[in-house]
């Protein structure tokens, strides 16, 4: 079903930590025999407690795993989306080792200052929130679409339920994920006559290390116990639990794949039902 994927080459951002949506997806494409770049941002001096970083030795680790068990080529960068200057650097690894890239997940992003209302919130933790899930992915689809000339092509920006239908207390998050939304379907546009197709997935509850934070921020906001929290979020869900890792990644593996050869500028939901709308 998959075999036209072997020997392509992916990026995915944000995919350095084993328990996320990125380091799946990279695991099922390897899986399919496509050569992955799994990168991340890599904590600086003075880290901020609000973003979760990536490690090169930790990433090396699940390079050398990907490539003992699925026998494709496999790289670790670290690439800050907010930063110009290091996707170019990503990129340059990439055009050196691979030649081009023919797959793009745009994954990583954040949630600062989540838990505060649009009028208190932090101003830097609302712009950095922004800059991160939003303006990441028009940096890094910039610098990639020069390494996917000709095509065909797939970028898959990784948006989220809360770009549909927004909870309160999440302002930032939301607002972003919804642009993400627009982005993709103004890429779709623009980019269908280079053979490059563009769609986004708006998860619902996919159970995650950041989902635990969404949890235990829930269980704050309801004075509740976190395994209370999460049961009531699993019974919000029509199909009664929380989605997982490699169900998301499967439809990402398909979202890229020619067996969606006409499917671009769509924003799919993935959440058990939770949104039934487009």
């Amino acid at each position: 079903m998959y075999d036209a994927m072997k020997g392509k080459t992916a990026l995915i951002t944000g995919s350095g930590k084993r328990n996320g949506i990125g380091f799946g997806v990279a695991e099922r494409l390897a899986s399919l025999g496509v050569n992955v770049v799994i990168s991340d941002v890599l904590a600086p001096k003075q880290a901020s407690e609000f973003v979760s970083y990536g490690t090169m030795e930790g990433m090396q680790e699940l390079v050398a795993e990907l490539e003992q068990t699925y026998a494709i080529q496999a790289t670790a960068v670290g690439l800050d989306v907010s930063d110009t200057e290091s996707v170019d650097a990503a990129m340059k690894v990439i055009q050196e080792k691979y030649g081009r890239l023919d797959y793009l997940f745009n994954n990583a992003g954040t949630a600062m200052g989540a838990g505060t209302a649009v009028h208190e919130y932090d101003e830097f933790a609302w712009v950095k929130t922004v800059d991160i899930n939003f303006h990441g992915v028009f940096r890094v689809s910039k610098a990639a679409i020069k390494l996917m000339a000709g095509g065909p092509g797939a970028i898959v920006n990784v948006a989220s339920k809360a770009g549909k239908s927004p909870a309160p207390l999440n302002g930032a998050y939301a607002a972003s994920k919804a642009a993400v939304i627009m982005l993709t379907k103004v890429m779709a546009l623009e980019l269908g006559p280079q053979n490059i197709r563009v769609n986004a997935i708006c998860p619902g509850f996919i159970k995650t290390d950041l989902q635990e934070g969404n949890i235990a921020l829930k269980a704050m906001l309801w004075e509740i116990e976190i395994p209370e929290a999460e049961k009531r979020m699993s019974d919000s869900v029509p199909l009664k639990r929380m989605g997982s890792i490699q169900e998301v990644a499967d439809l990402c593996a398909y979202l890229v794949s020619e067996r969606s050869s006409y499917i671009t500028g769509q924003a799919l939901n993935i959440g058990g039902g939770l949104l039934t709308e487009a």
